[in-house]
């Protein structure tokens, strides 16, 4: 019960928290307290609520959408005659294994209770997942495991190797600790590399330095991602020598995923970092920094910088989060057993539970992800006004 007690008074604690914003900021308590007004009226504060209030709407959205797209590409009654039937096993065994698969899946009822269910599944609620098994000896439907969740996406049926019953977050959650651990180090990589490079471009614009950085971005789009990514390999592994195979205790091994996945991601940045700085170039505030006598140096790096790179803050929590999901090329061609692979596993053995957990997931994390990115924008840009 310590789950259910936990997560509904975290549940109400936000919502209490909401609520106190809003009538404090709609002054119909604390109305004459400045300390209080400054923390709950705050611009950003209620920015960033409305924000939260639209990406709830997306979310609601994303899960209605989701449910019907699984229900009518897999039907539970086609999907239990392809789990288990089976010609020797009696009818009656067959259709009490089949309503207790519906009935763990949230299948049994109407189309409306379904949908229900699925959303207080998937939605971050405090609930218990148990997991039925079936003795075919005794004719008996037997409860073989229960856990406590805060979401809900089933447990896994079909994927050859994968024991049955086998619940999706303790799937997904090994998974995405890997792509995330080399992830993490390939966005700081293109992060590291990318803003030299575009200030470098926009610094020597239509030099030599800025011609060859064009060239290598042309060739990116030119090329076929998978191509690209196989040249890398034959670069990185046959000639400097790196493992082939990925090894989760050889840090050499993941080299050659970030190095990938590093070069490619700086060609993005450096590119939008040099539009953004040549575009900042002819600004009125760096001719009056110039008629200072400033230094190209400084203005460059105090100036221009820091206004060119506002459009690009936004994107520091996407690339951190985009991490946790990998790529699935990659992670196929380096043999990495990460989320990406999940995907194309989850479609092809038509996984309907698997596929949901992954979609939802994303869909949370893009949401939180944007929203984050907007809040961190406003923070850094002094030119946003929240006032009305």
């Amino acid at each position: 019960m310590g789950i259910y007690f936990i997560g509904y008074t975290i549940i109400g604690l936000i919502v209490a928290f909401i609520l106190f914003s809003v009538l404090v900021k709609k002054r119909i308590i604390f109305g004459e307290t400045p300390a209080v007004q400054k923390i709950f009226a705050h611009p950003l504060l209620h920015y960033s609520l409305r924000r939260m209030g639209s990406a709830m709407i997306s979310l609601v959205l994303a899960i209605i959408v989701t449910f019907l797209l699984i229900r009518a590409a897999q039907p539970p009654d086609a999907t239990c005659r392809t789990l288990f039937y089976d010609p020797k096993l009696p009818q009656e065994l067959y259709n009490l294994r089949c309503e207790s698969w519906k009935q763990e899946m949230g299948f049994s009822g109407s189309i409306i209770d379904q949908l229900l269910s699925f959303f207080y599944n998937v939605l971050p609620f405090p609930k218990t997942l148990c997991h039925t098994g079936m003795d075919t000896v005794n004719n008996l439907i037997e409860v073989t495991d229960c856990r406590n969740f805060i979401f809900n996406f089933g447990t896994i049926y079909n994927i050859k190797g994968v024991p049955q019953g086998t619940y999706v977050l303790d799937y997904i959650g090994p998974r995405m600790i890997v792509s995330f651990k080399i992830g993490i180090w390939a966005v700081v990589l293109q992060l590291a590399l990318g803003y030299p490079f575009g200030m470098l471009m926009a610094k020597y614009q239509n030099g030599i330095f800025d011609k060859i950085g064009k060239t290598y971005i042309i060739s990116i789009d030119a090329i076929p991602g998978v191509a690209y990514y196989y040249i890398w390999m034959a670069l990185l592994c046959g000639v400097f020598g790196l493992p082939r195979t990925y090894d989760s205790n050889n840090f050499l091994s993941w080299l050659p995923l970030i190095l990938t996945t590093g070069f490619t991601g700086m060609a993005g940045i450096g590119l939008w970092v040099r539009r953004y700085m040549v575009d900042e170039f002819n600004s009125d505030y760096v001719k009056f920094a110039r008629s200072k006598g400033l230094s190209e140096g400084r203005i460059l790096s105090v100036h221009i910088l820091r206004n060119a790179v506002v459009p690009l803050v936004r994107t520091f929590p996407s690339a951190v989060i985009g991490a946790l999901f990998g790529s699935y090329y990659l992670e196929n061609i380096y043999s990495i057993n990460g989320i990406g692979g999940a995907v194309m596993t989850a479609i092809n053995q038509k996984e309907s539970s698997l596929l949901i957990g992954i979609i939802m997931i994303s869909a949370i994390l893009s949401i939180v992800s944007y929203l984050l990115g907007d809040i961190v924008t406003a923070l850094v840009d002094p030119r946003i006004s929240f006032s009305k």
